[in-house]
């Protein structure tokens, strides 16, 4: 009997944990702790996962956004790095080269230091 309320308690126990995905919003996240400020923008609005980690209740909308906002600077890390443009599969590779864009369009720097700082935020959404 024993045995067997353990079997029944980790099963349950494993249910649980796979149905708090790291995407889903469990909780209220403050954002006064975030480096970057991503403006009042519907799409970017964060809440905190499973593990306590901030991430946009809608990644999806998250990143249609960004694509928006931080145009040029897309452009230029998938230009310098011949890069293709981001998706779900390869956002990890803009996160390493936007932030480190060499030019002297300071508009375009700063836009890569913002896309590494979503980036750091959209990575949450993802089991690691």
């Amino acid at each position: 009997m024993k045995k067997t309320l353990i079997i029944i308690s980790i099963v349950l126990l494993t249910l649980l944990t796979a149905c708090n995905s790291s995407s889903k919003v469990v909780d209220d996240y403050d954002t006064s702790q975030l480096s970057a400020d991503f403006g009042d923008n519907e799409a970017y609005e964060i809440g905190a996962n499973a593990k306590g980690m901030p991430v946009f209740k809608n990644h999806k909308k998250a990143l249609q956004q960004a694509q928006i906002d931080y145009k040029k600077g897309f452009a230029a890390t998938a230009k310098e790095h011949a890069l293709k443009p981001i998706s779900q599969r390869n956002y990890k590779n803009y996160m390493s080269y936007a932030w480190q864009l060499e030019t002297n369009d300071e508009t375009v720097v700063q836009q890569g230091v913002m896309i590494a700082k979503f980036l750091d935020i959209y990575e949450n959404s993802f089991e690691k």
